[in-house]
């Protein structure tokens, strides 16, 4: 099978998912042929009323890495027109995303092999923002999909789904960093799907989630004993 050409959709600043991201593409041995890094912008998201992600430190910025491996790094808004260029200069076949905004249709096609996102929360089940707090609210198994993406937001095609092992004892932030842990184990599989041509189609009508509003994103660590026990007794 052949050796895909990868591009990696990042952010232009210190992000932990991105840098666990190429170094795991690196570990595997992919070929990381451009880092395509876009500027932070302000977002129209409230913020949220309860954390659930650590404080990272010492992250490595991307642009560091790239230099390091020798991996052409480009500061570019993620729908640019230089992203085209960016393709064909250095003929890449797929895009993994590890930190973007939405892409656009445009942007998505031109990538032979397509782009592969990696959800937070099982497809389609917990498709939108907040996966992680929509599943435990609506009882949901806590997973990540892997899946090629369309202009539907969460939907495309599912390339591979996994659920993350329970304790009783977790925390929010347990769950936040076994969620990130299993979309870097499930990198090598997706790209091996993607390259298969295989995969599930996701019904775009199904429900998304908006942002959970504050008054019920603070009940959320109230709910979590009871949800962690009704999940663990399920299995």
């Amino acid at each position: 099978m052949p050796v895909p050409r990868i591009a990696v959709f990042t952010y232009n600043f210190p992000h932990k998912k991105t840098q666990d991201f190429l170094f795991r593409l690196l570990l595997e041995n992919f070929n990381v042929t451009a880092i395509l890094a876009a500027d932070p912008i302000k977002l129209n998201i409230p913020v949220s009323t309860i954390r659930t992600k650590l404080r990272p430190t010492a992250l490595v910025h991307p642009k560091k890495i790239a230099e390091r491996f020798k991996i052409p790094y480009y500061i570019t808004s993620h729908n640019d027109i230089e992203i085209s260029k960016i393709v064909k200069k250095h003929e890449i076949d797929l895009a993994i995303i590890s930190g973007a905004r939405i892409l656009k249709e445009a942007t998505i096609n031109l990538f032979p092999m397509g782009v592969i996102n990696f959800h937070p929360g099982l497809v389609p089940e917990a498709r939108g923002l907040d996966a992680m707090l929509w599943s435990i609210y609506g009882d949901i198994p806590l997973g990540v999909t892997a899946h090629l993406i369309d202009k539907k937001i969460d939907a495309g095609k599912i390339l591979v789904k996994q659920q993350i092992a329970l304790h009783l004892d977790d925390t929010l932030f347990d769950l936040s960093e076994r969620l990130n842990d299993t979309q870097l184990e499930m990198i090598a599989p997706a790209i091996q799907m993607a390259l298969s041509g295989n995969g599930e189609s996701v019904d775009p009508s199904t429900n998304y989630n908006r942002k959970m509003p504050p008054e019920i994103e603070v009940t959320i660590d109230g709910r979590l004993p009871s949800y962690l026990q009704r999940m663990l007794q399920s299995k």
